[in-house]
Parts: C-alpha cells; structure tokens; sequence
C-alpha cells in the first residue's frame, strides 16, 4: 500500500480542511536553508512534528501489545494513515517514495528500535554493536561498519534503549548504570550509560538464532556426523557435560543442540541469568536470576535458582553458564540425584576449563584442594567450542575425566583428562585420538557405535 492522492483528499476532507495536497519531486529547492532529515525533501524541524504527532495519535489508536508490533501489516496500514494525516495536518507536501520512506523511518522510530529495527528482522545478523554514533553488525562472523545509519542523538538511543527493556521488567539508571536482559526474540542485551561508560550509551546485542538444528550444524562443519552421534549417546546415557568455550564461540548455540538430544520425557529446569537458551523439549521449566532493583533488594541468583531447582524433581539441569558462587551448588547438583546435567563456562580449552572451576570455586569456598577438585571430578566430559579468525564456530575438543591424580614426588593434585576427539587442521576432520575410553560401555548402552 502506498500514500496516493486519493487517500490524502480523503483524509483533508476528514479533517474539514479542503487543502491542495499535491506530489512532488523528491528533491529539495536550492533556497531551502533548512536541515534536512533522511527523509527526501523533509526537514529535521518538519520531521520533528510529525513525529510528535504520530507518537501522540500511535498510542491513542493502538493497544500495548500493538505497539511492539512495528512489522504487523495492521499496524503498518494504521500507521500509513496516521502519517498521511499528520503531513496533511502540517501542511507539507511529500512524493510517494519519500512519503514511503518516511512511514519506514516512523515505523522503525516510533514502534521499533530505531536505525538497528531492520537488523532485527535479518537471520544472518548475530550481533550488534552500538553507540549513538556507530552501528557495528556481525554477519557470518565478520563485524561490519554500517555506513550512514546513526542515531540522532544520544537522547535518542536512550528512548529506544529504555523501548527495548521495558517489557523486561529490567531498567537502567545513573545509580544502576548497567543491565543484561532478554529481548523478545531471545536476544541478550547488554547495555552501559554513564557514568559507567562516560562517553555515552552502549549496547551490545548477541542473537542466537532458533533455526540453528544439529542439522545445521553438521551443514556448516561445525563438527561431524560422527561426533553428533558420540555426544547424543554421551546425553542419552546421562553424562555430566560441560561446554567450554570463548566469548562467541558458540557455547549456547551447542548447548541448545546438544540439549536436543535429551529424551522426551524428561524433565529439564533451564537457570539462567539472563535466558538465553531455546531448548526445543517439550518439558521445560525456565527460572531466571536477576540483579537487585535500585534499593538494594528482590535480587536472585542462580546459585539461589538451582536450590529452588532441586525441589522441583528435574531430572536435568541445565545451567546457561556459571560464572560465580553457582558453579559449586551446580556440580553438587550433578553430584545428589542429577545426572546428565549441562552448562557452559568461558575458558580457551578443556585442560584450562579445570583452572576456572577450580578458581571459581575456591573464590566463594574455603574447601581444601582435594575436596574442590573432588567436586570438580563430577563432570564426565568437556566439549569445546572456539571461532576461528574467519568467523566459522566449531568444536575443537572432547575430553573425558578420570578422576584425581596425584603427584607422588610433589605431592600436587590434579584431575586426570583424556582426550577423545581433536579437531585436524590439516585434514578438517574430527579424529578420535584415544588410546583408552573409561565410559565407553556407558555410552555404548546409550547407543553409541565407535
């Protein structure tokens, strides 16, 4: 649908205003000293109006829910009269192209997010990186500057910032400068203002795609169709499993797939901080950790969720990521009644994977070096992810624990790793590389076939 001339003499006669409302060129006239707008032949002062009148009537005329709707042809149709209206209103003559652009620009400021809306509506896209003055976006794993698509200022990345959280229930403050939430379409937000980023507003968006399928994976050699079985055994047969990887590496995409392998009937309780994870299983409850309103009080966290959790006869749990004092009551979780629990961890390989649990735990316990790693010995196997330099995501490395060892000279305590599976630069295969498998007639009950 588009803004003609028959619809604007029927709004002018709607108005009880009989004007001429005429097309014209989408240009500007030479004498024309005015500021202009993205907008062909519509200055910054002009577009202002108009906006302020399509906000005032878009929220007299539209429901909430509606209001988030900024791609629902019902709303684009109401929102296409509304602004024929307000030009009509105003007095100013637009051609249909920029008319057009100019219900674009208002769909995506008024009821989107702005300049970043249409990223939001392209699969390819998996991140976003803003400022008021820049937009960077990830596409198949390569972070790109858009060129000419700004914010207008940094009250208007607040607006829409403060339009993203809403319906989240989490807010931002200058005494709460920060907030980490999840968006509609499961996107996780991460957003500073000063003064903890003095230079203005930023945001980071990471989006994790639903249509991401082990099927996908195995498309884009993410690791192969032999590793897909090893770990959908390693699943069925209850393995506690750890997911280790980078920032961007694709822990949570795994962590979704992996999770897929889960039997049916099985109870899962996911905890989160924020959700983040998209389990295609039909019995999943979701509990979500969230930080203290400006008062100091109603904070949750995970290590709080997974108490919750252990009464509520799972029988998975599913951690997004541990990261803090939840990392102990997790692998004590795996340890009482919970086997075949899941999580993710940031750590550059399996081997250091042991290091960051190990701190993680000793920094909110005062457990002697035994007992930590005793708790730690609770994971069956570690699958890690990286991300090459060319944006490709894929699995490096299973290892498998084995338990304490010992140093009989030194006295030093650490676990035992084996490794399973290595990923070969050289041949871009996945090759199993063990001489020994301790849980080998475990994951052969659970269907495995080496």
């Amino acid at each position: 649908m588009s803004l003609d001339t028959e619809l604007i003499q029927k709004i002018s006669s709607l108005c009880g205003e009989h004007r001429h409302f005429e097309f014209i060129d989408d240009t500007v006239s030479s004498d024309q000293d005015v500021a202009m707008s993205n907008v062909p032949g519509l200055s910054v002062v002009d577009y202002d109006r108009i906006r302020v009148y399509v906000q005032t009537e878009l929220r007299r005329q539209l429901k909430p829910e509606e209001q988030r709707r900024s791609r629902d042809p019902l709303v684009r149709s109401k929102l296409r009269s509304i602004v024929a209206r307000a030009l009509v209103a105003n007095d100013i003559p637009l051609g249909q192209n920029a008319a057009e652009k100019l219900v674009d620009e208002l769909g995506n400021d008024c009821l989107g997010f702005g300049p970043i809306e249409p990223f939001f509506f392209d699969k390819d896209v998996t991140e976003m990186i803003f400022n008021k003055d820049e937009i960077r976006i990830e596409k198949h794993g390569k972070l790109e500057l858009i060129e000419g698509v700004v914010f207008k200022s940094e009250d208007h990345i607040r607006d829409v910032l403060d339009r993203m959280i809403a319906p989240t229930g989490r807010s931002i403050s200058p005494n709460v400068p920060w907030v980490n939430a999840t968006l509609w379409d499961g996107s996780r937000l991460i957003a500073q203002i000063p003064p903890l980023s003095p230079e203005g507003t930023l945001v980071t968006i990471r989006r994790f795609r639903d249509d991401m399928t082990i099927e996908k994976l195995l498309e884009r050699k993410a690791f192969c169709s032999k590793v897909a079985k090893f770990l959908e055994a390693a699943v069925v047969a209850k393995q506690n499993i750890i997911i280790s990887g980078g920032t961007g590496s694709g822990k949570t995409t795994t962590l979704n797939c992996v999770a897929s392998f889960i039997p049916k009937k099985e109870s899962i309780i996911t905890i989160e901080d924020p959700c983040e994870l998209q389990l295609q299983h039909p019995f999943v409850r979701k509990l979500e950790a969230r930080p203290p309103n400006n008062e100091g009080k109603g904070g949750i966290t995970q290590k709080q969720c997974i108490a919750f959790s252990l009464r509520m006869r799972p029988d998975r749990i599913v951690v997004g990521e541990v990261r803090e004092d939840e990392t102990l009551a997790m692998l004590q979780a795996m340890n009482t009644g919970h086997p075949g629990s899941l999580s993710t961890i940031h750590s550059d390989s399996a081997y250091e994977c042991i290091d960051r649990l190990y701190t993680l735990i000793s920094q909110y316990s005062t457990m002697p070096n035994e007992a930590i790693y005793n708790q730690i010995k609770t994971i069956d196997l570690i699958v890690q992810v990286v991300r090459e330099k060319g944006g490709r995501r894929r699995l490096d490395h299973i290892v498998e624990v084995n338990g304490i060892k010992k140093d009989d000279v030194t006295g030093t305590i650490t676990l035992d790793l084996n490794t399973l599976i290595q990923y070969d630069k050289k041949t871009d295969s996945f090759v199993w590389v063990a001489k020994e498998f301790k849980r080998k007639e475990i994951l052969i009950e659970g269907g495995w076939q080496q």
